[in-house]
């Protein structure tokens, strides 16, 4: 076993692990409502998604997918979740029903994503003010991500240098 070999495969691994955290999850994580900026309009397209989709393992599961759109933007809406092998997504349903009932919304999205296609979508209200889709709703799916790839990453270096180091700090 050449320990070597896996340390520097930990350190390939972390840094990955680590740039994927912040890339993919950190945006997210990391967005303030002071950055956002609210988009108003009536709903013009409306509709729950459910899709089958499939890993290169061969497991398969259901993704769905909540798509609105407004008729102020030209953007896409969309909010996603797998929902493993379920059919029925009973939080996107309610919602759909909810916005349906209220025609016209407030989404909040990122200043800087505000003339993108699809935004990422980080809060929603109905006519009256209501919030149906709360800001910390939309950020808790990217804790979970963000920790595992953190914890993966710091694990993947702290490998690689109790190997490249141990002589160092056996002797502190």
């Amino acid at each position: 076993m050449d320990k070597a070999y896996y340390a520097k495969r930990g350190l390939f691994i972390g840094i990955t692990a680590l740039f994927c955290a912040f890339y993919f999850f950190g945006p997210t994580l990391f967005t303030f409502k002071s950055s956002l900026v609210e988009q108003n309009g009536e709903i013009e397209y409306l509709k729950v998604i459910y899709t089958r989709v499939g890993s290169s393992r061969g497991a398969k599961s259901i993704k769905s997918e909540l798509k609105f759109t407004l008729n102020s933007t030209q953007s896409v809406y969309v909010l996603m979740k797998n929902i493993g092998q379920s059919r029925y997504n009973e939080r996107f349903e309610k919602l759909e029903r909810q916005l349906n009932n209220s025609g016209r919304v407030t989404v909040w999205v990122k200043k800087s994503q505000k003339e993108e296609y699809k935004p990422t979508v980080f809060q929603i209200a109905d006519r009256n003010g209501t919030i149906l889709y709360d800001f910390n709703e939309s950020k808790s799916l990217s804790r979970v991500g963000f920790l595992v790839s953190f914890c993966l990453g710091i694990f993947g270096i702290g490998l690689f240098i109790k190997h490249k180091y141990s002589d160092r700090i056996k002797s502190l």
